[in-house]
């Protein structure tokens, strides 16, 4: 009987010792049953033959068709940092008025004979550090080759009611709440330098951004009879600056 009971009694111990490895083994099945593997995904992005088309500052989330037709010229820039679109020209037409005060005033109004007037930035880097905008305006000379040195007399041109407003994926933003600056009026002389037209805060201005000039003026006192032109050269450099105040530097020029 003795013998019995121990063997039935080491049976039981034994039979408690399968249960508890049972157990074990459950626990270890529920850890490794596949959940929280994961998969890596990837995709690379090369914005270096890349160009933004201009924008429609009338439906900025769009490409404006024909930019020719509305005094658009695009640059067709290509990178991560570019200048997408400026005016492709400042006519002020003519004038044969008696200037009893000696001074030319003549104005350019956003969409005033189906011309646009604006400046289009985009910024595709990986870092965000901020850009600037610049214009440099030239003196505006006689064409005559004959009158070389002849030029319009203290010649001025001024950008008036300007906002910065986004383009395609930043559609709905504005500037001014974005980090994205400028400024009016700002007046370009041929003596100003590089005077900056919009800028981007450090950590802002990625993506497209417009500047629209709602008004830009000519001012100059009287001078001789003939046909004057200068050029109005764009510079958009890293880092941010300061719209209307003269900046020195120089990069990724586009002359106007």
């Amino acid at each position: 009987m003795k013998k019995l009971l121990l063997c039935t009694a080491a049976l039981t111990m034994f039979a408690g010792s399968v249960l508890v490895l049972d157990n074990k083994n459950a626990m270890a099945d529920t850890q490794q049953n596949g959940n929280g593997v994961q998969t890596n995904t990837y995709f690379e992005v090369d914005n270096s033959q890349n160009s933004t088309p201009a924008a429609n500052p009338d439906n900025t989330g769009s490409e404006l068709n024909n930019p020719d037709q509305f005094n658009v010229l695009p640059t067709k820039a290509t990178g991560d940092l570019t200048i997408d679109a400026v005016p492709k020209q400042l006519d002020f037409g003519k004038t044969n008025e008696n200037l009893e005060s000696n001074k030319v005033n003549e104005n350019l109004k956003f969409g005033e004979g189906s011309s646009y007037y604006y400046a289009q930035v985009s910024d595709f880097r990986k870092s965000h550090t901020g850009w600037n905008l610049t214009a440099n305006m030239s003196s505006m000379n006689n064409i005559d080759p004959s009158l070389k040195g002849n030029f319009l007399q203290d010649s001025s041109i001024t950008f008036m009611g300007n906002k910065v407003n986004g383009a395609y994926s930043n559609a709905s933003k504005d500037g001014a709440n974005n980090g994205v600056n400028t400024t009016s009026p700002i007046t370009l002389t041929p003596s100003s330098g590089s005077v900056s037209m919009m800028d981007a805060n450090n950590g802002s201005g990625s993506g497209t951004w417009l500047n629209q000039f709602n008004q830009i003026n000519l001012n100059a006192n009287r001078s001789d009879s003939g046909k004057y032109e200068g050029r109005i050269t764009w510079n958009l450099t890293e880092g941010p600056g300061t719209p209307g105040q003269t900046s020195n530097n120089t990069s990724n020029s586009q002359q106007q």
